[in-house]
């Protein structure tokens, strides 16, 4: 394992040279979320419903932190694995990662955990700090003190596998900016991080709720703003099992994508 924490630590370190391009992203998302905030405001507003009053369960209030949160996470777990072993694939590097006596697999996951680590100490702290008193952020209600956390490694999980995957695709695709591009839109809405997945349409609401890009950011806020086990979204243990269940799913695909990829390895550039 000391091979795949040097990584991560390496990885902290590098990104320490560009911190204030994290600091100046946190003016984007501040953005993005009083935009969101500004428009919910006022469908809250058409509909006469007042502060205390719900909307699908969730006060503006509510609303307002689950959005705001969503972000925030976002910010820490979200990483460009995807792009970059596409990138290493179409110069020819890639083939420097196939000589190391390291798992393909377990260098990009130790790069994504370093990247994390420090995402989480430059930009979602910070990010927190502004935006906690800026839209009037709540505490983590209920059980949510302690189902956000673990919920929250569940999400940098799936997150990272997915990106794996998406990477990999290099290998059969050559050219993924068009996957890559599809993966992040289906990743902002099937996530649940623009509209609350269980403000969809019933059926599309339920068939959403199951899939892995939920786990990355509606399960984990809901149980911020308490509301798992609600009527709204499952329990926690249900939730829980349910991220454990697509973490092998994705984990077994991307070994079997990876030990076929490896065999058809056509290098673009070098």
């Amino acid at each position: 394992m000391s091979a795949y924490l040097w990584l991560l630590r390496l990885t902290f370190l590098k990104l320490m040279a560009y911190r204030m391009r994290y600091l100046t992203g946190i003016a984007t998302y501040g953005i993005f979320v009083g935009g969101q905030y500004f428009i919910w405001k006022a469908v809250y507003a058409a509909r006469e419903i007042g502060p205390e009053a719900r909307l699908d369960g969730l006060t503006l209030a509510e609303l307002t932190t689950y959005i705001a949160v969503g972000y925030i996470a976002r910010s820490a777990y979200f990483t460009n694995t995807d792009s970059e072993i596409a990138a290493r694939f179409q110069s020819g590097d890639v083939t420097l990662d196939l000589l190391k006596p390291l798992n393909f697999h377990g260098q990009w996951l130790s790069q994504a955990a370093g990247e994390t680590l420090f995402r989480i100490a430059f930009f979602a702290l910070p990010m927190a700090l502004v935006l906690a008193p800026l839209f009037g952020i709540q505490a983590p209600a209920g059980e949510g003190w302690w189902q956000f956390p673990v919920l929250f490694l569940g999400a940098f999980w799936i997150n990272a596998e997915l990106n794996l995957l998406a990477g990999t695709a290099a290998f059969f695709l050559e050219d993924v900016t068009g996957l890559m591009s599809l993966k992040r839109n289906l990743m902002m809405l099937l996530s649940g991080l623009m509209v609350p997945l269980h403000f969809l349409p019933g059926w599309l609401a339920d068939a959403t709720t199951l899939l892995p890009f939920a786990l990355v950011s509606y399960y984990p806020t809901m149980a911020w703003v308490g509301k798992l086990g609600t009527g709204h979204a499952p329990a926690f243990p249900t939730v829980f099992a349910l991220a454990v269940a697509w973490i092998i799913i994705l984990r077994v695909f991307n070994l079997l994508l990876w030990r076929h990829a490896r065999t058809r390895l056509e290098v673009q550039g070098g």
